[in-house]
């Protein structure tokens, strides 16, 4: 068939030639484009069934009829962290080491994401994580964070039905392959749904390029793929058998600004702004029988690690297992800005945790409230920042090669609440605290890059240190690599 198409070829251009003293050059260069064109569209017809590898995705084969997709990509990344100094109260009033030096590594995160279309709007993804698991003490297992079934519909978005990022803030829903920082701060790791089970929806760009929406609904636990059903009668002190909750989330942003004009600090000004909204019905986890609250109605509320370093098991915000809660919600605003070779992003957070009475006829307790935020600014030498507007998130910096990016960023939370319990006895506080961090970034391209970070934490209230005083200094930094 080949053959055919390439005799098919000489022959048009050799009638061209023959012709070319009757003709004008304008001429000839139409009927050989119209030629070319027709073999094209002969050789479509013939070989539907063939794919090839798209240029510029990475390992993503695409049918020639644009159908059908599949595309293997992840993230390794390795971090070594070191404790400089964990000083403060000590519980006899005095002043002292707390924690001695040390040093420790960890994979932080190996993933790989399999993703395909099947054609008609139909997709999937499922993405693994070697390096994730909840027991800091042991080998990690691994966790699905995305397992998912999509459908696209034209003009109106895309529909997820699975495990999948709920809806969230600026910081969330900014992949960690585009993240300025190694982690996320304090206020969105303490006010975040991570990955749940449930249905979603996203813009995905079908109402334009600068606007963006995702909204989940979720049942259960994060990561948790199977969530099962009980009425609360098998449960046992010390396990946690019923776990019926339901939430919901809902994120939005809005490229306000999207200029290419010159600036103060180099070309294109990019301004992103939104807000967002979470909710978790807890009302119906782990109760008996008869409706009433026991021993096991609990709820392991969301912590933060110290100075961000995620080697460090100690944890300075941490409210711990909280009985009888029964409703817990956080939302705030955010914006993230591109001006020329200048990058700045701040976000702010509100939480709150509802009580119910734990026995019929009791006392509920009090409302706990609290709140936190955080602002960054890097400047990239060279190399250049750029925003999805569709996805509604930071999308990394272009760097052909060799791209160096100093940092700085200040995050605070404060988490206490001195309101008794329902017995009446101690305060609920989940400890509270400052951090600045200082480092750079160097980008060897777009696609690997080391990251090193100094950061010094301040806390008037360190739930790993009786809720006294400290102050840590800490070193660390990451090889990533992306493909």
């Amino acid at each position: 068939m080949k053959k055919l198409y390439s005799g098919i070829a000489i022959m048009a251009m050799s009638g061209l030639i023959s012709n070319a003293k009757a003709q004008d050059v304008g001429a000839q260069i139409d009927a050989l484009q119209n030629e070319i064109l027709k073999m094209k569209e002969q050789m479509s017809k013939g070989d539907k069934g063939k794919a090839y590898f798209e240029k510029g995705k990475g390992l993503r084969i695409k049918s020639t009829d644009g159908k059908y997709k599949f595309q293997i990509k992840g993230r390794i990344m390795y971090d070594v962290g070191g404790l400089l100094d964990y000083d403060g109260t000590l519980a006899d009033g005095t002043t002292g080491k707390i924690t001695e030096a040390g040093l420790g590594s960890e994979f932080r995160r190996l993933r790989f994401t399999l993703k395909g279309d099947i054609g008609n709007g139909w997709g999937f993804a499922f993405q693994p994580d070697f390096a994730d698991g909840g027991d800091d003490l042991a080998d990690r297992t691994v966790i699905f964070k995305d397992a998912l079934i999509s459908k696209s519909i034209k003009g109106f978005g895309k529909l997820t039905f699975g495990n999948q990022k709920a809806a969230a803030g600026l910081y969330e829903n900014t992949s960690s392959n585009n993240l300025i920082f190694m982690e996320r701060p304090m206020h969105n790791e303490t006010m975040n749904f991570g990955h749940r089970a449930g249905i979603g929806y996203d813009t995905a760009g079908a109402f334009g390029g600068r606007f963006h929406l995702k909204a989940t609904l979720f049942h259960g636990m994060e990561s948790a793929i199977e969530q099962n059903i009980s009425d609360g009668s098998e449960n046992v002190v010390g396990t946690e058998k019923n776990n019926e909750s339901f939430g919901g989330s809902v994120a939005t942003q809005y490229q306000v600004i999207k200029s290419k004009a010159p600036n103060y600090f180099g070309e294109g000004t990019s301004l992103l702004i939104g807000a967002h909204f979470g909710a978790l019905d807890l009302s119906n986890t782990d109760t008996d029988a008869g409706g009433d609250r026991n021993a096991t109605g609990r709820y392991d509320t969301n912590s933060a690690r110290a100075n961000g370093l995620h080697t460090l098991v100690d944890k300075p915000i941490d409210l711990g297992d909280e009985l009888n809660l029964k409703y817990h919600h956080f939302f705030g605003p955010q914006y993230s800005l591109i001006y020329g070779q200048l990058f700045s992003q701040a976000e702010y957070q509100v939480g709150k945790y509802e009580y119910s009475a734990p026995n019929t006829g009791a006392d509920a307790e009090e409302d706990f409230n609290y709140h936190g935020g955080s602002i960054s600014v890097a400047y990239a030498f060279s190399g250049t920042f750029k925003h999805s507007g569709k996805k509604g998130a930071l999308g990394g910096l272009k760097c052909k090669r060799h791209c160096f990016m100093p940092k700085y960023q200040y995050e605070w939370i404060d988490q206490t609440d001195h309101d008794t319990n329902a017995s009446g006895t101690g305060a609920r506080n989940g400890g509270s605290g400052e951090a600045h961090t200082f480092g750079f970034n160097h980008y060897f391209n777009s696609n690997v890059r080391l990251m090193a970070e100094y950061t010094y934490g301040d806390y008037g209230s360190d739930n790993s240190n009786g809720m006294r005083e400290s102050e840590i200094s800490s070193i660390q930094a990451r090889i990533h690599l992306k493909y």
